[in-house]
């Protein structure tokens, strides 16, 4: 029998499929362009299931894979204080119950899971299953039809730069919920903007993200998120 939380998560994923869907085409057609073979594009995302490792593994395969390895371990280094956090919610699990809530541990749905433990969700390893499951089929199913796509999508003419901004947006938005939330998104907003003109281009997001997660820290009612 499906439990309520299970059915929660459903419901509150359903959101993910399509963004996250539209994601995962974007990079199935760029790692084709990029020398993937299609199936190997698809097995990176049944195993990696990281949009940010993959899109970087991408534009350094030309570099080698020393580059591709370092710049993904820095990005995989989020996932430390993430995991950490998780654990600390989920409290004494069996270990194939710690591993599974650890392999689909992606932004979305981890802020998801931190939003429902925050109202109080009865079983928040259903809960994060549900809306791990709903991101994950959009991802591969994305990916599969980006990869069936291959040379048949020109990324120039489609504009798949801009479109990946809009596809983040999408992902954001069921996770902002609050006036803080908003003012968090903004900002990101507004310094993603300023610092295409006055960062290097290896900064740019960094830079933002790091001028949106100090005002998140800062704002009204950060002290009583953090407690």
């Amino acid at each position: 029998m499906v439990s309520s939380s299970f059915r929660r998560g459903l419901r509150d994923g359903a959101v993910l499929f399509l963004a996250v869907g539209a994601f995962g085409t974007g990079f199935g057609v760029l790692a084709v362009q990029a020398g993937l073979a299609p199936w190997l594009a698809v097995l990176a995302s049944v195993i990696v299931v990281s949009g940010a490792a993959q899109f970087t593994m991408v534009g350094l395969l030309a570099s080698g894979a020393a580059p591709v390895l370092v710049a993904t371990t820095g990005l995989a280094l989020r996932h430390v204080p993430m995991s950490a956090r998780l654990a600390q919610l989920l409290g004494a699990r069996p270990l194939a119950t710690r591993v599974a809530m650890a392999w689909v541990l992606v932004d979305e749905t981890f802020g998801m899971a931190l939003h429902a433990a925050d109202l109080g969700e009865e079983d928040l390893v259903a809960y994060k299953g549900a809306t791990d499951l709903v991101l994950y089929g959009g991802w591969v199913a994305g990916t599969v039809l980006g990869a069936a796509m291959g040379e048949a999508i020109d990324p120039e003419q489609w504009g798949i730069d801009v479109f990946f901004p809009l596809i983040f947006l999408g992902l954001a938005a069921a996770l902002v919920r609050t006036r803080r939330d908003w003012i968090v998104v903004g900002t990101a907003i507004v310094a993603a903007l300023l610092s295409t003109s006055a960062l290097p281009e290896a900064w740019r997001i960094t830079g933002a993200a790091a001028v949106a997660a100090l005002v998140g820290l800062a704002g009204p009612g950060s002290r009583a998120a953090r407690e």
